[in-house]
């Protein structure tokens, strides 16, 4: 099942054999394919205590974390999840710390295609690793993306480089 995901196959449909599709009722099974992968928290936009998105980047093969995206919105939940990670790092050394990143990020980091503009963010140390789900191109109201979820049992050194094509 999993072979097929990148020709766009999002899972599979499963009955009884001597099931039959009967409008209106539920009865068939849909199993989705499920695709994350892990990046490393390198700013957040809100404030460290009430984060409400996350900006993800990797690794290069030259050793400099790239910008490669930003979260859907945190739950409540997930914001004081991440306040909690946030602050029992190290955020600011004297003069602040050594960020890869410029600030605010280039309009075309953002992520907001309709309305680019520079995005003024946090910028912390990036110690820590999510994982985002990435099965869904175009979220529906109905099946709204997955927020990232913290890897503390990730290192960024376990996260993969990112290759450029």
């Amino acid at each position: 099942m999993t072979a097929w995901t990148a020709a766009g196959v999002e899972g599979l449909i499963a009955k009884s054999p001597r099931g039959r599709y009967t409008p209106g009722r539920r009865g068939w099974l849909k199993i989705k394919t499920r695709v994350g992968a892990e990046a490393i928290i390198g700013g957040v936009t809100g404030s460290i205590s009430q984060p409400e998105t996350v900006l993800l980047g990797r690794f290069d093969a030259t050793g400099r974390l790239r910008h490669v995206g930003r979260s859907h919105p945190l739950s409540q939940r997930q914001q004081r999840e991440l306040a909690l990670v946030l602050s029992r790092s190290p955020q600011r050394r004297r003069g602040g710390i050594d960020h890869p990143w410029p600030q605010p990020l280039p309009a075309g980091w953002s992520g907001h295609f309709q309305k680019p503009e520079p995005l003024t963010y946090v910028q912390v140390e990036p110690t820590t690793v999510a994982e985002v789900d990435r099965h869904r191109a175009r979220p529906t109201p109905l099946a709204p993306p997955r927020p990232p979820t913290l890897r503390l049992d990730l290192s960024v050194y376990d996260v993969p480089l990112l290759v450029d094509e």
